[in-house]
């Protein structure tokens, strides 16, 4: 994306954060609105940008003119095991297009949040389900009802 400079955090962006204590669950366990996931994504990207605009001007050259903050972005990956694990994806699924809720926990700083994608990317036998989650910060512009 052109206009949008990204600043990317992994799992060992978070203070005091660890491989293997991301994957043990030593954090609180990723949450949005009522779902708890039981086991944080295995892999968790958030992105933060700074929207920016260029533009040439004859004899001027190229100018660089700062928009504001971009929307934050949280990508997860993970699986959802158990006997009930297709029940666990189908709670999580339900909760896409029903609009913004409190995303927090994993070593999130809590925001509002809007789940904007849900995939199954792969059932792994009876009690495995694979899938990637999107979530999409929703804030209000100042001044705008």
């Amino acid at each position: 994306n052109r206009g949008c400079r990204r600043f990317r955090t992994s799992w060992n962006g978070f203070p005091g954060a660890t491989r293997q204590g991301w994957r043990n669950g030593w954090m609180t366990n990723l949450r949005f609105k009522e779902y708890v996931f039981r086991h944080n994504p295995a892999r968790l990207k958030v992105s933060r940008c700074q929207k920016v605009s260029r533009s040439c001007c004859y004899g001027v050259g190229e100018h660089l003119q700062l928009l504001g903050n971009g929307l934050t972005v949280v990508e997860g990956e993970g699986e959802l095991f158990g006997v009930d694990a297709l029940e666990q994806f189908c709670a999580l699924q339900k909760l896409a297009g029903q609009g913004a809720g409190l995303l927090s926990g994993a070593g999130l700083e809590p925001m509002q949040a809007v789940l904007e994608e849900v995939e199954m990317v792969g059932v792994g036998g009876q009690e495995l389900v694979e899938y990637r989650v999107r979530f999409v910060e929703e804030r209000k512009a100042k001044g705008w009802s």
